[in-house]
């Protein structure tokens, strides 16, 4: 699940390396801070799931590689 919901609190959390953000009191609120952060959400397998920059990058490096093979 990309944001998870301790107590009263929503944290956007990454699918991928299991970053978390600040929680925040309101999911709307989660899902703002997760595109201010420049997280990307996609749709993998029929579930959606959250990316955060650092993985974001990894996976663009790797395609990168690929594409020069």
């Amino acid at each position: 699940m990309s944001i998870e919901k301790f107590g009263g609190f929503y944290t956007p959390t990454c699918d991928i390396c299991g970053e978390e953000l600040d929680a925040e009191f309101d999911f709307c609120d989660a899902v703002a801070a997760k595109k201010d952060a420049g997280w990307k959400s996609r749709k993998t397998a029929g579930e959606w799931e959250d990316v955060c920059c650092d993985c974001q990058a990894l996976e663009n490096d790797v395609s990168t590689e690929a594409e020069g093979l």
